[in-house]
C-alpha cells in the first residue's frame, strides 16, 4: 500500500509542477486513441482492407467462372457436336431410332 501511495503522490507532484507537459500527454493520448479506435481509425481501416481483399478475390473467381461459362456457351453455339453432347448429358435426349439401355445394379447381393 505504501508503494502505491508513493507512486500516486509522485504522479500528482509531477503533474502539479509540469502542467503543460501533463496537458500535452493527455491530449496526445486522446488523439492516439481516436486515431486507433475512432470511427475511421486504424483498427476499422484494417478490417475494411481485409474485407476489400476478400471481395476482390471473390470477384476474380467469379470473373474466371464467367469467362469459362462464356467460352462453353460460345462452343455450344458454334459446334453441333458440343450442342449434341450437352443435350444428351443434361437433358437425356437421343437421336431418332436410338435405343437406350438402362443398367441396374443388383443391391440385394450380400458381399460374401
Amino acid at each position: 500500500m505504501q508503494i502505491k501511495e508513493n507512486i500516486f503522490t509522485k504522479l500528482v507532484r509531477f503533474i502539479k509542477y509540469n502542467k503543460l507537459f501533463a496537458l500535452f500527454i493527455i491530449i496526445f493520448s486522446l488523439l492516439m486513441s481516436l486515431y486507433l479506435f475512432g470511427n475511421k481509425g486504424l483498427v476499422d481501416r484494417l478490417s475494411l482492407e481485409s474485407e476489400k481483399n476478400k471481395l476482390e478475390k471473390s470477384l476474380k473467381e467469379e470473373q474466371q467462372r464467367t469467362e469459362k461459362l462464356q467460352k462453353e456457351l460460345n462452343d455450344i453455339k458454334t459446334s453441333d457436336y458440343k450442342l449434341e453432347s450437352v443435350a444428351r448429358e443434361k437433358y437425356g435426349l437421343t437421336k431418332e431410332g436410338e435405343k437406350i439401355y438402362k443398367v441396374l445394379a443388383d443391391t440385394t447381393k450380400n458381399n460374401e
